[in-house]
């Protein structure tokens, strides 16, 4: 699996290139797969790298420094589809600030949710005291998404996004892989 190797190549102390070390394929493919990839698609190296490191939700919501990046081309991105879907009807020209922040909330919820969005009561088993658990019954083993009706939905079609970025690079630095060997 792509994912292991990338994880393997990151935490590798020897990165020889050579006909015993294959170290560096998986780093070469995963900027391969970025360069090859759409709109939206720069930061899959990063999306993968963060999603196999297993950030947990706090460090997203607090804003951890390590995370920046990755939320604030995020929080653009998610902008950047708020406003080619219309989520929000602009209608006066203070109506837009209110649109930067509700992007921002929606981008810092789905990227915390998508990385760290394992259920606090089952810890993502499904199962709490031996029967199934209550609290993620909606999403099994997923926290479930905090907020209004709007808000969650939009969320929801964040972290939708999201996961689709990441297995969209990962096919890609996979299939980039394949074609090096």
């Amino acid at each position: 699996m792509f994912a292991e190797r990338y994880l393997n190549a990151l935490s590798t102390s020897n990165l020889q290139d050579d006909d015993q070390h294959h170290q560096t394929e998986p780093l070469v493919a995963a900027a391969l797969a970025d360069l090859s990839g759409g709109s939206g698609e720069l930061f899959g190296s990063m999306l993968l790298r963060a999603h196999i490191a297993g950030v947990p939700r706090q460090a997203i919501e607090s804003n951890a420094h390590d995370l920046g990046v990755l939320l604030r081309i995020w929080t653009g991105e998610v902008a950047r589809r708020g406003f080619a879907r219309k989520w929000i009807n602009i209608k006066h020209e203070w109506d837009i600030g209110a649109a930067y922040g509700i992007y921002k909330k929606i981008a810092v919820h789905s990227l915390a949710h998508w990385l760290g969005g394992e259920c606090s009561a089952c810890n993502g088993t499904k199962i709490d005291s031996g029967r199934a658990c209550t609290h993620c019954a909606a999403s099994p083993g997923r926290e479930p998404i905090q907020g209004g009706a709007l808000e969650r939905e939009r969320i929801a079609d964040m972290v939708s996004e999201l996961e689709g970025m990441y297995q969209a690079h990962s096919a890609r630095a996979a299939a980039k892989m394949r074609r090096a060997a």
